[in-house]
Parts: C-alpha cells; structure tokens; sequence
C-alpha cells in the first residue's frame, strides 16, 4: 500500500510541474486519438501461482476482446481525459498441484475508469497523468487427481501516467505506466465451500500503443501490454480454513477498430 501511495504523490507532484508550463492545446492528431469508441481483440500469454493450500500454477494462451470509450477535451477544458475499459480473456492453463497435473481454465474481467488532465509539451506530444478505479474478477477452474480452483475478485483504485507521440499527421503512439491497489477483495474455494476476504495487494501495467487514422472517423489500433497482480491469502470466515494467495501475469496484444467522435 505504500507503494501506492508513493507512486500517486509522485504522480501529483509531476502533474502539477507540468501544468506550470501547460499553456498550449493539444495536438489534433493525439485529440483525435484519444477520443473514440473502440473494440478489438486480445491474443497473449498467461501464467499464474497459487500458494497453499492449492499450491497450484500454470501457463498457458489467453485470448479475449476489449471494448472501450475516450475522450480528450470536453468543450474549453481542451485537456481534460476520461477513459472508461472493458477487457476480457480466458484460456487453458497446463500445470500442476500439490504434485499432479492440472488442467485449468482460467478467465479474467476488468473494467477501469481512468480521469485525467492532459498537459501538451513541446514537439506536439502529451503527457496526461490520471486517477484510476475500477473492478476486476478472476476464476480459476482445474482438475486433476482432485478438484482445483479458486474464484478472486477486488476493487482497483489508484493511477497512471500516459504519454502520447505524434508520429505522422495521422498517426499517434502512446506509452503508459500505471500503479493500483486491490482492495476489498475476497476468495472463494467452491471444493472447500469457504469464502473470506482479501487484504489490500498491488497491480502493475505497463503498455505501448499505435493509433492510425484512417479517414475522418475510422481508426486502426494495436497494443501490447504487461499486467501482473496479486491477492493476498487469509483464513476463510466460516471454518477458518487456509485461503490461497496468488500471483498472476499476464502479456496481451491488442488489435481493433475505433470510432472516431
């Protein structure tokens, strides 16, 4: 949790240099960039540990969509960023727990709204710091000698930094950095029929992406992105049995379609 804390007051203190110097507009290619409906499809790689008494891991393909919204400017506030995501993946993950195989499928929902103030540099760029908060859920379902699996699900709250590139007049490349805390999260065991809550863990993201305008309203995107998160383990609230605690990684690449507005 201190982390988090660290990496928003870090945030806070380079928004507020920037803005000292943030008297110009931004650059119409990067506003039309940043303010589209969009929707594309995910294909990557996943992995994932969970502790005792699971004990289980995996690796394994993942494929998915996402769907999102953005805007940059909304009427004489030329700078101001929302963005709200949807990104959804699942796939089979082969490893093994408590020594024997497992066979697991593993599906992830997140949903993250993102709110910033954008501040242009010098060369036509733009830096837009952000707060985040959102909701995330991930299953686990496995076999093997005996049944494995583990349901997580946790609030996200906390922010980014993202910097977009004019790369041509109509082509815009954006890099991004962001830091959240799970909170409020809880397990669920369905083989044990225990349940309990999950305290306060990290995830991290970083991403590069390329937007490419290709008449007045239609974009072409691709992204590649990084995503690692934990849940801590803790004792179940009814028989006060041993919740695992789990990592996940996750590397995505992203193509779509957007709708320019």
């Amino acid at each position: 949790m201190v982390r988090v804390q660290t990496f928003c007051g870090l945030l806070l203190a380079g928004w507020c240099v920037f803005a000292a110097t943030g008297a110009r507009a931004a650059d119409t290619a990067i506003m039309a960039a940043e303010s589209t409906v969009r929707i594309g499809i995910d294909a990557g790689y996943g992995q994932y540990q969970e502790g005792s008494p699971l004990s289980a891991s995996g690796t394994g393909a993942l494929v998915g969509a996402t769907l999102g919204a953005s805007r940059l400017g909304f009427g004489a506030y030329r700078d101001a960023y929302a963005d709200v995501e949807y990104d959804f993946s699942a796939g089979f993950m082969n490893g093994h727990g408590q020594a024997v195989p497992v066979h697991g499928t593993n599906t992830y929902n997140t949903v993250i709204v993102r709110l910033g103030l954008g501040v242009p540099l010098l060369g036509g760029a733009e830096v837009i710091p952000y707060v985040a908060g959102g909701y995330q859920t991930w299953n686990h379902v496995g076999g093997g000698a005996q049944f494995y699996g583990a349901n997580y699900q946790a609030g996200l709250i906390g922010g980014g930094l993202r910097l977009d590139l004019t790369a041509g007049p109509a082509f815009v490349v954006s890099a991004s950095v962001e830091g959240l805390a799970v909170i409020g999260g809880s397990i669920t065991v369905p083989s044990e029929a225990a349940s309990g809550a999950s305290s306060t863990s990290a995830q991290e993201r970083v991403s590069l992406d390329a937007d490419y305008r290709l008449n007045s309203t239609w974009h072409a995107f691709a992204g590649l992105g990084l995503t690692h998160y934990s849940f801590t383990g803790g004792r179940a609230a009814n028989f006060g049995s041993l919740l695992p605690g789990a990592n996940s990684l996750q590397v995505s690449s992203t193509f779509g379609v957007a709708y320019g507005f």
